[in-house]
């Protein structure tokens, strides 16, 4: 595989036909064998709920093994990928990034779950919530779109709850928002000043955003994405080293890997090697 693949829905490219979409996870993965290879996703944010099997599931170098009811929350750009036993059941619903930023208008606690990847114990307040997402879903009803949105805002505001509040809304968003331009653009040299200045921000500005999120710099957590996304690619892709290092605006590739050693503990073969003698599922 030369590159990680990035879907609308999982295997298809298409533009997202509706305000969101669910299906079951055994009409998705019962045609693939209970398998769904390593991919993401450049604009959805993706849950999942499994209510009954046994999941193998892997989120960018992360990989964890549950049998008992749990939610997933995947945002955009993460490498995500899963291994069902025969018969599992849930749900996966897809929804445009945009759509949960829409319905938070602001609210710091539903910018959490939009931003950070979770794993939640699905209780059965959860569990009847989807199937009733799933019932609205297939009919074509009045006020069909808004009661869908009205179902994914509760969804958000349950997850919310289970998730204790961090840092005040101000660091929060602009931190996040320079994130995602990270995450959505990984080749960009890294250019504080550029940054800041394309989110409106003084240097200054950034910097304290990400020191009070994070405890860190803005240009290490720049660096940690850009490794991050290296990783990846590392994990998921054949490209080389230096293929890599370039892609990621890296102009000597011995640098890359000085680089990604500081970071990473290890060099860029060496993290790579145990992809390749076990490959993800």
């Amino acid at each position: 595989m030369s590159h990680i693949p990035s879907y609308a829905l999982y295997g298809e490219t298409h533009d997202f036909p509706d305000v969101l979409h669910i299906e079951r996870i055994y009409d998705r993965a019962k045609g693939l064998d209970w398998t769904i290879a390593p991919h993401r996703h450049a604009k959805l944010h993706q849950f999942f709920m499994i209510h009954q099997g046994v999941v193998a599931f892997s989120i960018d170098e992360k990989r964890i093994t549950f049998d008992q009811p749990t939610l997933l929350s995947v945002p955009a750009f993460h490498v995500h990928g899963f291994h069902f036993s025969p018969n599992t059941q849930g749900f996966v619903l897809s929804c445009p990034s945009s759509e949960i930023d829409a319905l938070s208008q602001g609210d710091r606690d539903i910018q959490h779950i939009r931003n950070a990847a979770l794993e939640l114990a699905a209780d059965a307040d959860i569990q009847s919530l989807f199937h009733t997402i799933y019932t609205e879903f297939q009919h074509e009803t009045m006020a069909r779109t808004a009661m869908l949105r009205a179902q994914l805002l509760v969804l958000l505001c349950h997850l919310a709850r289970r998730r204790p509040p961090t840092t005040p809304l101000d660091t929060v968003g602009i931190f996040h928002r320079f994130e995602r331009m990270l995450m959505a653009h990984p080749e960009r040299p890294i250019q504080i000043d550029v940054f800041a200045r394309d989110l409106g921000l003084s240097r200054t500005g950034l910097h304290r955003a990400c020191r009070s999120a994070t405890g860190q710099s803005a240009h290490r957590v720049a660096m940690q994405i850009k490794i991050q996304e290296a990783k990846r690619r590392l994990a998921y892709t054949q490209e080389s080293t230096s293929e890599i290092a370039y892609r990621l605006g890296f102009d000597d590739p011995s640098y890359f890997t000085k680089v990604f050693r500081k970071y990473a503990g290890t060099t860029p073969s060496g993290y790579r090697k145990p992809f390749l003698l076990t490959p993800p599922q």
